[in-house]
């Protein structure tokens, strides 16, 4: 099923190769990808490089390049020699889209300024964290410390950091098995509350979503080492028991 009213902004990043096997395994087919690096060439080479190893990996297959999955599925995209989401090049390409919600999974450290919101658009982002109780940065593994799970929020994204209207969210439970969190386990479940919303989106005909209560809403920084250490360790433990 090709979603036509959606595009997905693709970095070169674990989170979009998350995003888009997810997409093509439930055959939910963004209407347009628009992948962007500054080393365009680098991800091509990859693509053409890349052999599959045949084995289906349990939440999904970070070795498999962005540009391999897309050509394999037959997704249209443009490719754009640009790492800066702000920047006036991606300005004039967003805004020629016809698409109406822009699934965006950008770069760390880039948030989106005010020239974006100012286009008739709808940026969809997937927060790793339950909004609001969670916002901020390297929220999984507060969450984990503080609730022994793990949570996901898909938002529209706004001019405020992690305070968008929300469309949906989940939680999740430690894995199985350990897993490296931020390149594995964090990916896949954005990967999946992006589905759940894709899944509300088509039996209702439009993303619903509503205001934060801001009531107890926390803000995280990124954590210290020896947090991520602990809280690496209490997972390390739950999986052994």
């Amino acid at each position: 099923m090709i979603l036509e009213e959606f595009a997905l902004l693709a970095s070169d990043t674990a989170r979009t190769k998350a995003y888009l096997q997810a997409m093509i395994r439930e055959n939910r087919i963004p209407g347009i990808c628009v992948v962007y690096s500054d080393d365009i060439s680098q991800m091509k080479k990859e693509a053409e490089k890349y052999q599959s190893g045949g084995e289906e990996e349990r939440y999904f297959d970070r070795n498999i390049p962005v540009l391999s999955s897309l050509n394999e599925a037959g997704i249209p995209y443009l490719l754009l020699e640009d790492k800066d989401i702000n920047s006036e090049q991606m300005k004039e390409v967003l805004s020629g889209l016809k698409q109406k919600y822009l699934i965006y999974s950008g770069y760390g450290g880039y948030i989106l300024k005010e020239h974006l919101f100012r286009m008739d658009k709808k940026f969809i982002h997937v927060h790793a964290g339950i909004l609001p109780q969670y916002r901020g940065s390297t929220t999984a593994y507060y969450s984990f410390l503080q609730e022994k799970e793990f949570g996901a929020t898909a938002i529209f994204l706004n001019e405020g950091i992690d305070e968008g209207e929300i469309i949906t969210q989940a939680t999740f439970p430690v894995p199985e098995e350990m897993v490296n969190v931020d390149y594995i386990y964090e990916p896949y479940i954005r990967s999946q509350v992006l589905m759940k919303a894709i899944g509300q989106y088509l039996e209702m005909g439009e993303l619903l979503s509503s205001e934060q209560n801001m009531e107890g809403a926390e803000t995280y920084y990124i954590i210290h080492p020896l947090l991520k250490h602990l809280a690496i360790m209490g997972m390390e433990k739950m999986t052994d028991s």
